[in-house]
């Protein structure tokens, strides 16, 4: 099968393109840039586009499915989501239509719905209106929800890695919310059994991982996979959290923004999880798929230093806490009855803080750093 895989280059459509190549499908790369040595087709749904020119293009590349994964999570200068997320593609399903393509998969947004919120929020609105636009056409199109994505390529999972890594790790609200994250990789997988399957398809399809976490625990996961120990965690009231993500939108970044809190804040579970029934089995849980792929955060805190060193470090502050200890009591001799206390006091602290500094494994599976090795 000869499938026309649009937003190639981003996370989702990079995997999609994969996991068609990896079960013998010609894959022909919708994206703005063409890449070199690849069959592709320059993608730009910002530039308006006549059906019949897409119908074109896609019988003249002999196209018989397209997977729509090209989305934005903000809209940038020079994007916006009337034309990436509904105008564009609603374009290219019409040129679809007309030019005999055997399917079409949308993906869409979990969360995407007729309810005032989802309404409200233009990303999912954006989203519902392609929605609409693939419904109303005579052809076999199918459209994906998922849930938050994450593994390699994901924006967001970066971010949630950056958050995790710090040592203060701020929660929206209690950090209560539900969650259903689904790897990238299954997802793909989910996606190309749709173009496969033979009989008639239409519909939406809500799609999530093999576990239900709230945003706690699943920042606790991130922790986990990056080789951290516990956290000092901090609820920061919605209202803050919203102030900080205007002023984040200002910023050159393109993950967090009102929208995508908006997204977090009402939780993000399938009503009805499709996954299990596409793959064939149970999807991974968050922590399973973590220890696959590695998180990447945007920025690395974490310091890799060699055993020695490390141990060098670790010895240099025991006997930093052990000398203030045996300091402490050479200095008893003169003191009064209150201040010896608060000197004997001080001295057993101290030694207690320079024992467990030399016993205490680091976290990350013994290694020294506290950074786990692969």
């Amino acid at each position: 099968m000869r499938v026309l895989v649009c937003g190639a280059s981003g996370c989702v459509g990079r995997a999609v393109a994969r996991a068609l190549r990896s079960r013998g499908h010609q894959v022909v790369e919708g994206t703005r840039a063409p890449a070199d040595g690849r069959a592709t087709l320059p993608i730009d749904f910002m530039e308006p586009t006549a059906p019949a020119v897409w119908a074109h293009r896609l019988a003249d590349r002999q196209v018989d499915a397209v997977v729509n994964c090209v989305g934005i999570l903000m809209p940038a200068r020079g994007q916006s989501f009337a034309r990436v997320h509904t105008e564009g593609p609603a374009e290219l399903f019409r040129g679809a239509a007309t030019a005999g393509v055997r399917r079409v998969v949308q993906v869409s947004a979990l969360g995407v719905g007729h309810d005032p919120d989802s309404l409200a929020t233009p990303y999912l609105h954006s989203k519902l209106l392609a929605e609409e636009a693939l419904a109303a056409l005579p052809i076999d199109g199918v459209v994906v929800r998922p849930s938050l994505v994450y593994g390699p390529g994901s924006r967001s999972a970066a971010l949630f890695a950056t958050l995790a890594s710090l040592p203060v790790v701020s929660l929206p609200g209690r950090g209560t919310q539900p969650l259903a994250p689904i790897h990238v990789y299954e997802l793909a997988e989910a996606i190309v059994r749709l173009v496969e399957r033979p009989e008639p398809l239409r519909g939406v399809l809500e799609l999530g991982g093999g576990e239900v976490v709230n945003c706690r625990t699943m920042l606790s996961r991130y922790r986990e996979a990056l080789g951290l120990g516990d956290a000092v965690w901090l609820p920061v009231p919605m209202a803050l959290m919203a102030f900080g993500a205007w002023l984040a939108e200002a910023a050159p970044q393109r993950v967090f923004c009102r929208d995508t809190l908006r997204l977090l804040a009402r939780g993000n579970v399938p009503a009805v999880n499709a996954t299990a029934g596409l793959l064939g089995r149970e999807p991974s849980t968050l922590a399973h798929g973590l220890a696959i792929t590695a998180p990447e955060p945007m920025v690395d805190l974490r310091v890799a230093l060699s055993p020695v060193v490390a141990w060098a470090l670790r010895l240099s502050l025991a006997v930093m806490w052990l000398g203030a200890a045996f300091a402490s009591v050479l200095l008893h001799r003169d003191a009064a009855a209150t201040a010896l206390l608060v000197l004997l006091g001080a001295s057993a602290l101290n030694t207690v803080v320079g024992l467990l500094i030399l016993s205490r494994p680091s976290p990350g599976h013994g290694s020294p750093t506290g950074r786990r090795h692969r």
